[in-house]
């Protein structure tokens, strides 16, 4: 049976036999140059390798020594480790991101940290309206 046609995460060009994400292994791409340059938009998207629970425990780990870095890897799977979750659970989290997402843009003066947490605002994701709001009336747009 012959592989069936695939389109690439990127640049949308058809082929068979392209690379999947080896991460989640849902995207896939004609090369690394495209893997490459659609990272920063499918990171947010891609799969955590592995469970949930293990994310969790990472993302505290990374907030208790400070590294957010270490936290915001893992933002992609937020929707996810939120869903059907503790309202605890749910604020932990959000403390932990936006703690990161703080700490970051602390050190790199980048408005993109602030950037984030907006478009998580407009994907609507639980507990999310007066911390938003009241962080991006601090920090601007």
């Amino acid at each position: 049976m012959a592989d069936s046609a695939e389109s690439c995460a990127h640049c949308g060009k058809q082929g068979v036999g392209f690379k999947r994400c080896s991460r989640c292994k849902e995207a896939s791409y004609c090369g690394a140059e495209c893997q490459n340059a659609d990272w920063k938009r499918h990171k947010k998207r891609c799969a955590p390798p592995v469970p949930l629970e293990d994310v969790a425990a990472k993302i505290f780990a990374a907030d208790a020594t400070g590294d957010w870095r270490g936290v915001l890897k893992w933002e992609g799977c937020m929707e996810e480790l939120m869903a059907d979750q503790s309202d605890n659970f749910c604020w932990a989290n959000l403390s932990a991101f936006a703690q990161a997402h703080e700490l970051g843009f602390n050190e790199t003066g980048s408005k993109d940290h602030m950037r984030s947490c907006v478009g998580l605002k407009e994907r609507n994701i639980p507990l999310l309206g007066t911390t938003l709001t009241t962080l991006v009336s601090f920090f601007g747009t």
